[in-house]
């Protein structure tokens, strides 16, 4: 009789432990959210992912590099441009002979004398078959190509960020749900300790829920872990000083991340890909960089014709010699202006420019190999990812029928142990199966956000 009523006693107790656990779990759950929406508001902010992505890019160094990089080649196309116009130079020498010298008389005299001259040379290039032209266009495609480089560089930087977070909101939830749990044990404790002080129930009760709590609290310790590992890497992409203030914004709600999205056929979805991959804007720039290479080669094929003017003057005196003129004098008398047109035809130069076009040709021909394994590669990404989220999303609904039917075996379990047929020790196997089967309810939940966040991104090159 005494131990049917200390089995009803530790029955409504682990009822009652059991109606704790879920109100501590709901409990859990708002204050968390509360908490990440309100705590330390005018301390720090709620970081979202585009807020981690912006704030990312804005300070990301390789990314800053890459602006200086496309800012040289600016520079460099404006300079091609300008090779158009006309080189104009000035220029002013002078020098003296000090000696004696013999005419073809034999006559032995003295030779000093003073010779100077000064003036302004100007040279164009009036035909070179477009060349300043198409070097333009090069230093152009130049410059294009390293505006991809960093449209690159930030959809790598943002798939690592995406990973990261959706990696830290994951850690953070396991922290929440093991939380829960080491309360509920704490909770199995205290009231054990209660009954066995008034003799209801065995010491060794109190032992096994003491021992139980201790592997909670070092679950929990572990998710903790996780959880700052996750935090301090997000932090190091972003470039963020403090990963400790670092907090993150309330996901969005389950119904919106885990709905059925629908996509259109495979191959519209590749073409989608290769239209917002940045990848194959580069090689196509590459492309039409070599184009304009092949045409700067041929112009050595042509002749070039240049044209160039000069004015100027000179001066001479002669030392010894009489009635020698003034500097200004000689230089107006001595003014002098010059044109002259030379035409260069290229005749041998050696089989440069033949293999010079071969090798863009095989250049192209790289370039085109590359377009087709970069296709390759993206038709295997969205074909990974498509069937990763199919399966996950069949992995997470089983996941939630586990994770109900585990509640419910412990239900079941208490009321066993109500009729005498379970123990303590299968109550507390039974609430660890729950909360194993929580934490892989909340994997297969973030595994399925994660394949469908990066699918949205790899097709449309946008998190929203």
């Amino acid at each position: 009789m005494e131990k049917a009523i200390d089995r009803v006693k530790l029955t409504v107790v682990f009822y009652s432990m059991m109606n704790n656990y879920q109100r501590s779990r709901i409990k859990c759950w708002f204050i968390t959210i509360n908490i990440l929406l309100s705590t330390n508001v005018l301390a720090q902010r709620a970081w979202t992912l585009q807020d981690c992505i912006d704030y990312a890019v804005a300070h990301h160094l390789p990314i800053k590099q890459q602006d200086i990089k496309a800012k040289i080649k600016v520079l460099d196309q404006e300079m091609a441009v300008r090779e158009r116009l006309p080189s104009v130079s000035g220029y002013a020498n002078g020098y003296t002979t000090f000696g004696s010298s013999q005419d073809v008389f034999g006559t032995i005299r003295r030779n000093d004398n003073l010779n100077s001259n000064m003036g302004i040379n100007a040279e164009l290039t009036l035909y070179q078959y477009n060349y300043f032209r198409n070097q333009a266009k090069k230093a152009a495609s130049e410059a294009e190509q390293e505006h991809i480089e960093k449209e690159i560089l930030k959809r790598n930087l943002t798939v690592q960020l995406m990973e990261a977070y959706l990696q830290t909101l994951l850690a953070q939830a396991l922290l929440v749900s093991q939380d829960s749990a080491m309360q509920f044990s704490q909770q199995l404790l205290d009231k054990a300790q209660k009954s066995t002080a008034v003799g209801a129930t065995a010491v060794s009760v109190v032992a096994e829920a003491k021992a139980n709590l201790a592997r909670e609290k070092q679950q929990y310790q572990q998710y903790h872990k996780d959880r700052q590992q996750s935090l301090l890497k997000l932090a190091q992409l972003m470039n963020y000083p403090d990963y400790n203030n670092l907090s993150l914004a309330v996901p969005v709600a389950e119904s919106d991340l885990l709905q059925e999205h629908t996509f259109s056929d495979i191959s519209n979805l590749r073409e989608e890909a290769y239209l917002h991959n940045p990848v194959f804007a580069k090689f196509r720039s590459q492309a039409v960089g070599l184009e304009v290479e092949s045409k700067l080669v041929k112009a050595a094929l042509f002749p070039t014709v240049k044209g160039s003017a000069g004015l100027g003057s000179t001066y001479f005196n002669a030392f010894k010699a009489d009635n020698t003129r003034s500097f200004f004098v000689q230089s107006k008398d001595n003014f002098a202006q010059q044109l002259a047109v030379t035409v260069s035809v290229p005749i041998f130069n050696k089989g440069k420019t033949k293999r010079q076009l071969k090798q863009i040709d095989l250049n192209q021909q790289n370039i085109q190999l590359a377009i087709d394994n970069e296709k390759f590669a993206q038709q295997q990404i969205l074909d990974k990812l498509l069937l990763e989220l199919d399966e996950n999303r069949k992995q997470y609904g089983i996941a939630v029928e586990a994770s109900t039917a585990t509640a419910q075996s412990l239900d079941y379990t208490l009321r066993s142990f109500e009729a005498g047929k379970a123990s303590i020790y299968d109550v507390n196997t039974s609430k660890s199966n729950l909360i194993k089967a929580e934490s892989e309810t909340i994997r297969s939940k973030y595994t399925v956000v994660f394949n469908q966040l990066m699918l949205r991104y790899q097709i449309y090159g946008s998190i929203n």
